[in-house]
């Protein structure tokens, strides 16, 4: 029995039993700040629990095409069906250096989704792990400590206006940053046909409301960081508040239409119609159709929704909060920034 926070990922990495994943955790200080978020809810949290969702890298495929007896068709290069060497039976496999062509299909949505789902059923446990992660004291003061010491720095960033380029955080995720051809002196940030300027810092927070001067700085788990991995990104983000015009990157889509999925499955007590209703079924940036990622991130929540239980008794879902920055020498607040970010799921075990 107890009180948990649970955290839902999607990741293309390997989420096995002690991966680098799982590792990674012992020191993600984003945990220590939904232990204390938890708190300033009213709420003493036990740990948090993680639910990871491995997306599946199957592609779609091409299917031969049969005949009306179930045979593979091969063609020559006049378009004539060709037979084996002594004639009895028709070819059943492609040649190139004979201009043979093996006819194939484009394998279609529903079959693709099939196949996806089918991979998930013969490995579960590479596809869904769930592990609750727990902080010591002496680490949640560590955690505090470290969230300080980057907000003193934002803090002289601020105050002298200097927020240094990295270059060594240009590439992540195989993704080249969004304002890497500002800093790279190829592209101009006040470009409205590149660029466009936001009403709120925090966009995934419905709480964010747009700047007041004489209101603390609000920091989330994402700007910090976002500053540790480069103070001028964070500069354009979320000092400047612009964002790309450019067109969604895939992953970040789809991490999207997923939690969005989540979220409703959580509020409705695990209705997998409620959860697939809300995935993305066209493109949110072009309004175009996506069959095939909207058939593999159905068969993610299918398999998901057998996998586990609605845990519990629900007490939050997605439920913002804010608490002070507290000195942790001193114990002072700060005068500069405030803490906050949202909770995806409270429950009562």
């Amino acid at each position: 029995m107890g009180v948990f926070i649970i955290e839902r990922k999607t990741s293309g990495e390997d989420i096995s039993p002690g991966s680098v994943y799982w590792t990674r955790l012992l020191m993600d200080v984003q945990i220590s700040l939904y232990l204390d978020g938890a708190l300033a809810l009213g709420v003493e949290a036990d740990g948090v629990l993680y639910d990871v969702l491995y997306k599946p890298k199957l592609k779609p495929i091409g299917i031969p095409l049969l005949d009306a007896d179930g045979v593979k068709i091969v063609l020559d290069a006049t378009g004539t069906r060709v037979r084996t060497k002594d004639g009895k039976k028709w070819r059943e496999s492609g040649d190139p250096k004979q201009g043979f062509v093996l006819q194939m299909r484009q394998e279609t949505p529903e079959e693709y989704g099939v196949r996806v789902l089918q991979s998930i059923m013969e490995d579960p446990e590479g596809h869904y792990q769930r592990r609750t992660i727990v902080r010591l004291q002496s680490e949640r003061e560590e955690a505090r400590a470290d969230t300080w010491q980057t907000a003193c720095a934002i803090r002289d960033a601020r105050r002298l206006k200097v927020f240094p380029r990295n270059p060594d955080s240009c590439f992540q995720w195989s993704r080249k940053c969004d304002y890497f051809d500002v800093c790279a002196g190829m592209a101009d940030i006040n470009d409205p046909f590149l660029f466009k300027k936001q009403n709120r810092r925090h966009e995934e927070l419905e709480s964010d409301a747009p700047k007041d001067e004489q209101a603390l700085v609000l920091l989330t788990q994402s700007a910090i960081r976002c500053y540790r991995a480069c103070p001028r990104r964070y500069f354009y983000r979320y000092e400047e508040q612009i964002r790309p015009l450019k067109l969604q990157d895939e992953k970040l889509r789809r991490g999207s239409s997923l939690h969005r999925a989540l979220e409703a499955w959580s509020k409705t007590g695990g209705d997998l119609e409620a959860a697939i209703a809300q995935l993305d079924k066209v493109h949110p940036q072009t309004g175009e159709p996506i069959p095939y990622s909207w058939e593999l991130e159905r068969a993610m929540m299918i398999g998901y929704h057998a996998r586990w239980e609605h845990p519990g008794k629900v007490l939050y879902v997605e439920k913002e909060f804010r608490l002070p920055l507290i000195n942790p020498e001193t114990g002072s607040v700060s005068r500069t920034f405030e803490l906050g970010g949202k909770l995806d799921k409270v429950y009562e075990q």
